[in-house]
């Protein structure tokens, strides 16, 4: 397949048919011919959206394989496929059903009914039905309708309610919604314990749950809200083994940033915090999730802008697919397919690009239970629309995969937690005891179950077996919930505090360190902030932990020695701010320094290593549109911190940093201009032995690798992440990839040169489109300082860019064994989780 921006409506073919005033009469959609597929499958363009149709945001089969379409607007559509043939020329009948049942961001249908998630005043669940027996819809019914949104939600609900989908047994129905509307009822699984839980944070008397996932009987009773925490997920689909996965948003504005949490595959389970509680103009709220109490994505994807996903379960696909999750990026045009394998009592994921093109705003997606091919629909923000099909033509066998069975493990820790849920949503005098045993449980989805049904009961039953539980790995979280479950309680924080003295921090776990932090973080902000005695106490308890064996809990503890007003810990961040090889950890600890301004503890030594961090790395920072003004706070905080006098002496350094800096690659002196045949003989030695994992680290860093890809949790996200590449490549395949970069490229970061009809020349990716308004950022690295807008209309032709993003001989200024022992980094097994 061409590997070319699939906007085809860019340039028009002298034969279009044009109107007086020069535009399109016949809209196209991307053609097929442009999207890139994985082996063995075909993309057919089934046909595209007219003027009048609409721009196209959801699908559903019915029980006679006609489409149900919903236009982002107002109109919802009904495409007939039996007895097409696109292969003849003809093209699907769609019509146009009702012009008021649409503006639904989420279909399906269910015995004979077809339910719309409704955007409106309010938004509401249509239930809409065939009256007259001819197969089409003409009834429609309010089923449920939910509380007014939040203010701040834009007029087109982009972050309100949106997929709908049915449980395995057809008795249930679940809704997915973003972090705009409030909760829709008033009962969940979850209890009311989520509030702005971090260091410097205060207590609201209503915070906001961020996004969730509503169960309701088809009945349109007993609703309940099942998680909460998400950002925006805008579909949500069952797997074979019932367990529920929606794949979440990210926030672009925070990429580069420590805060950023990327788009991600999440499985939605009874009373989880997917950790963000932002919206609107407080979308700062959003919690790593490292803290105990958030749950954790199944698998990271990187940026986008995830819409609609399905399950492969009916495909004619080979057995690899028919049990994958399909999982749609609108704004980046790829299509994921992600196969899950169970861990514990979760799971954990892989995912490669199954199909992908620029300008391919994929928007929902299904199965066709008829023929067993995959149909998508393009659309949304005023974008053209079409409809799509993906079929298997190649070797593989496609007969139906029987689901393969949970290892026995995984079966008993997944029951296990099944029975830990069905303690959520009230009290239960039962419960203490069941839950106790597990709130220390080595599986972490266990120990979540666990604490969250010890949250529903009241805490007069257990808050004293909390406090004097001696066992480190039940008291921690038994105390993390008691200080979420005791807002304004000193008793509380005073007995908490008393807990945590009897126990020897040293001696704990990293995991049980991090739960410690934590805790003292959720006590700070629910009951008070610590005394300045009590305080400094803890201080002399946890600074003495520097450095830990793990980066991310060393962050915390940093985060907690700052806040609890430790002036020692200056230099040791200073230091670590030196140290770190990646932006995002440059930004934590530049941010730790600086927040607080607490001079004393600046010596002019110290201020001068500040200056010089952040002349050489500071001024660099690129990302998402925050990063530009966060990157200037720092630099003029840093200068405040000195004299009058010391500003004078330092005048020049001081004029440089209020100048733009470029990134550059570091000053290296040339080695040789390496190729894969220089290290073809000992790659077939055992060539691992004696390598230097933490030399391999630095020239990770020292090459630049860290800018572009990330690498077990650390650096940036504009190239593939390479945690698993290890496992994905041989050695010497990962090795010729990156001293070759542009021999293979992959198509997910692949770039587009669009040349314009008045002779400009831009070379970049798609990363929004609005309508005819077409967003490029010319540098991924820092898509919120390189962003380039273009209409349509304005492009004369486009190519895809034969160069890769990542330039050649990066390592041309290394010497052999510096390049094995980065191979050997990228190379070295996978890290045990928790």
């Amino acid at each position: 397949m061409l590997l070319l921006a699939g906007l085809a409506s860019i340039v028009r073919s002298e034969n279009t048919p044009a109107t007086a005033d020069g535009s399109a009469s016949l809209r196209e959609a991307t053609p097929a011919e442009s999207i890139s597929v994985a082996e063995g499958f075909r993309v057919e363009r089934l046909c595209s959206a007219q003027p009048g149709q609409g721009s196209w945001v959801a699908m559903c089969f019915d029980d006679s394989n006609h489409l149900y379409v919903s236009d982002e607007r107002s109109l919802l559509l009904r495409i007939g496929l039996p007895g097409f043939a696109a292969s003849a020329g003809s093209a699907p009948d769609v019509q146009v059903v009702s012009p008021e049942w649409g503006a639904a961001q989420g279909l399906l249908y269910l015995k004979g009914s077809l339910y719309a998630v409704k955007h409106g005043s309010p938004d509401l669940i249509l239930r809409l039905t065939d009256t007259d027996g001819d197969g089409v819809v003409d009834r429609s019914d309010r089923f449920f309708e939910f509380p007014e949104p939040r203010p701040e939600a834009n007029p087109w609900r982009e972050h309100g309610v949106h997929g709908i989908v049915a449980s395995p047994d057809g008795t249930s129905l679940y809704v997915v919604c973003g972090d705009r509307n409030p909760l829709p009822c008033d009962h969940g699984r979850a209890p009311r314990r989520w509030n702005r839980d971090s260091w410097g944070g205060t207590k609201v008397a209503d915070p906001f749950p961020g996004g969730w996932v509503m169960r309701i009987g088809l009945d349109g009773k007993d609703p309940e809200w099942v998680c909460h925490g998400l950002r925006n997920a805008y579909d949500i689909a069952f797997n074979g083994h019932g367990d529920l996965f929606a794949f979440d948003s990210d926030l672009e504005f925070t990429l580069g940033m420590p805060t950023y949490r990327p788009t991600a595959i999440r499985q939605i389970v009874s009373g989880a915090d997917g950790g963000w509680a932002g919206s609107g103009p407080a979308m700062q709220w959003h919690w790593p999730a490292r803290w105990e109490d958030i749950q954790p994505p199944v698998q990271n994807i990187g940026p986008g802008s995830p819409t609609g996903v399905c399950f492969g379960h009916g495909s004619r696909f080979p057995a690899t697919f028919q049990h994958a999750l399909f999982a749609a990026d609108w704004s980046y045009g790829r299509l994921f397919a992600v196969h899950l394998q169970p861990r514990g009592a979760g799971y954990t994921a892989d995912f490669n690009t199954f199909l992908s093109a620029q300008g391919l705003p994929i928007a929902d997606l299904a199965v066709s239970p008829a023929d067993g091919t995959l149909y998508f629909v393009t659309g949304g923000r005023g974008t053209q629309s079409g409809l799509y099909r993906v079929s298997y033509v190649g070797q593989e066998a496609t007969d139906p995969a029987p689901l393969p069975p949970l290892p026995s493990e995984a079966a008993a820790l997944r029951q296990l937690r099944l029975t830990l849920e069905r303690l959520h949503g009230a009290a239960n005098p039962e419960a203490i005891g069941e839950v106790w045993p597990h709130l220390g449980h080595q599986d972490r989805e266990i120990r979540a179950a666990a604490r969250i049904a010890l949250e529903w009961q009241p805490t007069e039953r257990w808050r004293s077996r909390a406090t004097a539980e001696t066992d480190p790995r039940r008291a921690l979280p038994a105390l993390i919930a008691l200080a979420r479950s005791t807002d304004g309680d000193l008793d509380a924080q005073r007995e908490i505090l008393d807990a945590i003295g009897r126990l020897d921090i040293p001696r704990l776990s990293t995991e049980e360190q991090s739960w410690l932090v934590r805790l003292l973080a959720i006590s700070s902000v629910r009951h008070q902030p610590f005394p300045p005695a009590t305080a400094a106490e803890l201080v002399a308890r946890l600074e003495p932990l520097l450095p830990t064996s793990d980066p991310l809990l060393d962050r915390d503890i940093v985060a907690a020695c700052v806040a609890l007003g430790s002036m020692s810990i200056t230099e040791k961040a200073l230091t670590r701010l030196e140290q770190a090889t990646s932006q995002d950890e440059q930004v934590f600890y530049a941010e730790q320094l600086l927040a607080p301004m607490r001079r004393e503890s600046w010596t002019a030594p110290m201020k001068d290593r500040l200056l010089a961090v952040a002349a050489s790395q500071v001024a660099k920072w690129r990302g998402g549109s925050q990063v530009r003004p966060l990157r200037e706070r720092i630099i003029r905080t840093a200068i405040d911190l000195l004299s009058p006098d010391e500003r004078q002496a330092r005048a020049a350094l001081i004029e440089q940093l209020s100048k733009p800096a470029a990134a550059s690659v570091e000053s290296r002196p040339f080695v040789k201009t390496w190729t894969i045949d220089d290290f073809t003989t000992v790659l077939t030695t055992d060539w691992r032995t004696g390598r230097d994992l933490n030399h391999g680290q630095r020239v990770f860093s020292a090459a630049q690798c860290v800018r572009c890809h990330a690498f077990r949790g650390d650096g940036g996200l504009a190239g593939p992440d390479l945690t698993a590449a290890g496992g994905r490549y041989s050695p010497r395949d990962l090795l010729d990839n990156t001293l070759h970069p542009s021999k293979v490229i992959n198509e997910q970061y692949a770039m587009t040169v669009y040349v314009m009809e008045d002779g400009r020349q831009i070379i970049g990716r798609i990363v929004n489109m609005v309508g005819d308004t077409i967003m490029v950022a010319t540098d991924p690295v820092d898509p919120g300082g390189s962003e380039v807008r273009f209409t349509r209309g304005e492009v004369e032709s486009m190519t895809a860019s034969p160069t890769s993003l990542m330039p050649d001989g990066l390592l041309n200024t290394f010497t052999a064994d510096d390049v094995l022992d980065l191979l050997a980094y990228l190379t070295q097994p996978p890290r045990a989780t928790r």
